[in-house]
């Protein structure tokens, strides 16, 4: 290699620009040059992760909570792998950096096969490339970097990833990494590098909006979770204290905005019965003007499609449109509107928040006795209590952890992690890994399902060797509970998993961990308080009874029973499939 700039360094080079320290992945042939030159680069460690998906997970987890993030993989086999993790970091708008190898240039002659790639009659090298360019920003955003290109399409890719705060997805030959790097002889126009709102539909928003909130009877704010990833979290905070609205938060959305803030009316769940507040659910859909900030509306985020406000009294600020009714306006960006728009009011609109009733789901003071078997909500109460001011929490996707963070109250500066719209179950095991490496002086919490952690629970051993200590609260309630409470009988033996002794499973892998199996309260308060004070990593497995459900499971076990010709069901009433076998 000469003194020249290289390929690889100059890729590295604007990750690094954006606060990315660290980089997830699993070696191979193929990528050895992109491993090689982060395990030289003094400013980045490599982080090796047991398996490409959970490396995935991990870097989503991860740029969450640093903002962006680095996933490294080989060809085919490896990189193919990831495609459930980048989808999901789509769906969840993730800003994941995927850096994957290829045959080099003069290995590419259209008639050579290699290890790794998919028997076609004549090889296409670059076939991975296209199956993950829909998953990735804009939809064109995986690309092939040569000496030649490698300028721009760094900068066009990175600029498209923090435009749509998406996946990207770049892909190396293996002889490209170390060589220098084609310099532009001319400046270059990148599309989305600098994006502007249009001024005059700008003006012409903010005005709109302002004028339906000075003539509205009632109002208020719905801010979404994508706040957080377009650094928009500061301008729409400052939005709501100008004008004194209210704001309630959906389930995926819960956090964003603090809990413990004046204006905070409680948790919005449209009508599903043991996660909806009753009282928040009519005070919104009597409000004649509600503004919505990047919120997502998918079945897990709209109470199961039973959000009943009148749409046109909806205003919806998306990150670079916004919609006011039916009328879509396009070129305004999110903080350009909400700056615009807190800048034209000089008192608030509403003096003071509603006094609503006492939330009728809200998670309450621990109740039972020590030696009583651990229910759910007696659990979600201690949890409730076991979380602090500046945790992460991450929310797996598993019924058991759904049904917590849909009604807990968190303290202030909780950022609270959920993989709701993608919902891969497992997802949360190695996402977690990534929050730690993030934020490693942040003390960093999951609650998630037996059945989805068996997916993934292999990951614990990277947890000691880099010195992450995370505190895992694995619910084994005898199988996937999710199943359970959606499909035609729950005791089918396809919602069962094999018995696995979680409690070893950190030491058996490595780890120098708290561990405790808990089958009671008494166990479980003994075990948090152990929690609370470790200095190490902390694994408690909570044995609930497999015939338990929590609140919200019997509105969701009723609403899927259509499906099956059981529209009435309940699940005190539930069949058992042995009896139709």
């Amino acid at each position: 290699m000469n003194n020249e700039m290289t390929v690889i360094e100059y890729v590295l080079g604007q990750i690094k620009e954006l606060g990315i320290t660290d980089a997830f992945g699993v070696p191979g042939d193929f990528v050895y040059p992109v491993c090689d030159a982060i395990m030289d680069d003094k400013q980045l460690r490599w982080i090796g992760c047991s398996n490409e998906l959970n490396a995935s997970y991990a870097a989503d987890g991860y740029a969450r909570t640093r903002g962006a993030s680095v996933l490294v993989t080989t060809y085919g086999a490896g990189e193919l792998c990831t495609f459930g993790g980048i989808a999901g970091a789509h769906a969840e708008n993730s800003k994941v950096i995927a850096l994957a190898g290829m045959p080099s240039l003069v290995e590419q002659d259209g008639t050579t096969r290699y290890h790794h790639m998919v028997g076609d009659p004549s090889p296409r090298y670059d076939v991975f490339v296209d199956m993950i360019r829909p998953l990735t920003a804009g939809e064109n955003s995986a690309v092939v970097i040569t000496p030649e290109n490698c300028v721009y399409e760094t900068r066009r890719v990175l600029a498209a990833m923090k435009y749509y705060s998406k996946p990207v997805y770049l892909a190396f030959p293996r002889d490209v990494p170390n060589s220098p790097v084609v310099f532009p002889e001319h400046a270059l126009d990148i599309p989305l590098e600098q994006p502007q709102s249009d001024l005059a539909t700008l003006e012409k928003v903010v005005e709109e909006i302002y004028s339906r909130l000075n003539t509205a009877k009632q109002s208020c704010v719905l801010p979404g979770y994508s706040l957080r990833r377009y650094n928009a979290v500061e301008s729409a905070l400052k939005f709501v204290e100008k004008t004194g609205l209210p704001f309630a938060e959906t389930n995926q959305d819960r956090g964003v905005f603090s809990m413990q803030h004046s204006n905070y009316i409680g948790s919005y769940n449209g009508h599903w019965s043991g996660w909806a507040d009753s009282a928040v659910t009519t005070w919104v859909e009597q409000s004649d003007c509600i503004v919505a900030l990047a919120t997502e509306n998918h079945d897990f985020n709209n109470g199961l499609h039973t959000l009943r406000f009148d749409r046109s009294s909806l205003i919806k600020i998306n990150p670079h449109s916004t919609a006011i009714g039916q009328q879509v306006y396009h070129h305004v960006e999110m903080n350009d509107v909400l700056n615009a728009l807190t800048s034209k009011f000089s008192t608030q609109l509403v003096e003071s928040c509603p006094s609503l009733d006492v939330s009728d789901v809200a998670i309450g003071l621990p109740s039972g006795q020590l030696d009583d078997v651990i229910d759910y909500e007696p659990l979600y109460e201690r949890l409730q209590e076991f979380i602090r001011e500046g945790d992460i929490i991450v929310s797996d996707t598993a019924m058991a952890s759904m049904c917590f963070s849909a009604r807990a109250e968190l303290p202030d500066d909780v950022e609270h992690e959920a993989q709701l719209s993608w919902g891969a179950i497992g997802w949360g095991t190695p996402a977690i890994l990534g929050n730690c490496i993030a934020e490693p002086n942040k003390r960093c919490v999951i609650i998630c399902g037996e059945g989805g952690h068996q997916m993934t629970a292999t990951e614990l051993g990277t947890f000691e060797r880099y010195g992450a200590k995370p505190i895992f609260i694995v619910v084994n309630n005898g199988g996937y509970l999710a199943e359970r409470v959606t499909n035609r009988y729950p005791d089918e033996n396809y919602n069962d998993i094999p018995t696995w002794n979680f409690a070893n499973l950190p030491n058996d892998l490595g780890c120098h961990w708290r561990t405790r199996r808990v089958t009671t309260l008494g166990e479980l308060e003994s075990a948090l308080c152990e929690a609370s004070n470790a200095n190490t990593g902390v694994y408690i497995e909570v044995v609930v009874p497999a015939d338990r459900i929590p609140k919200g499971c019997d509105f969701l076990f009723n609403a899927t029973g259509k499906h099956f010709e059981q529209a009435e069901r309940t699940w005190d009433t539930r069949k058992s499939s042995k009896h139709h076998q």
